[in-house]
């Protein structure tokens, strides 16, 4: 349920390194760790977030969170200026209908990618998956906490939805 993931997201960010370095260990001693690698830097995700408030997994006021929203705006923006597709939609219709269908479509496109993000990305970090953040930037949480929860089927859920 969201209470069980919001407490174990919540007992995350109150582990220290050493405690973390034990979970992520072959032997649970710490000794043999994949927490971090050689340079010292995170590779999973255990202990508060830098750059959050309060170091929480559940913030709105995020630094990373924010460099991530200018970036798609302008990205997005662009976009829509160089597109063709875009400027020929927007002149075939009514202006009133125009507006409509712009302001729809993007609540509709809002909704798939930042439900998934949230409810995957925090699913995997409540579960204590063995993702690094290579594979995180890669886009392979989905796939991971789906098959974890689903097994086989999730993986092949994941695959119908993209492709």
């Amino acid at each position: 349920s969201s209470n069980q993931i919001y407490a174990f997201l919540d007992q995350t960010v109150s582990y220290s390194e050493d405690e973390c370095k034990n979970i992520y260990s072959t032997d649970g001693q710490g000794t043999d760790q994949f927490f971090q690698d050689a340079d010292g830097k995170k590779l999973m995700a255990c202990g508060p977030v830098s750059g959050n408030a309060q170091g929480s997994y559940l913030t709105m006021l995020s630094a990373d969170g924010l460099m991530f929203g200018i970036i798609n705006i302008v990205g997005n923006f662009g976009t829509v200026f160089v597109d063709q597709s875009y400027w020929q939609s927007a002149i075939a219709a009514r202006p009133s209908s125009a507006a409509k269908g712009y302001l729809l479509g993007g609540i509709c496109w809002f909704a798939i990618p930042f439900s998934l993000a949230t409810s995957l990305g925090l699913a995997s970090t409540a579960l204590m998956l063995p993702i690094n953040s290579g594979e995180a930037g890669s886009g392979l949480v989905p796939p991971a906490v789906a098959d974890h929860l689903l097994g086989q089927a999730g993986s092949a859920l994941i695959l119908i939805m993209l492709f």
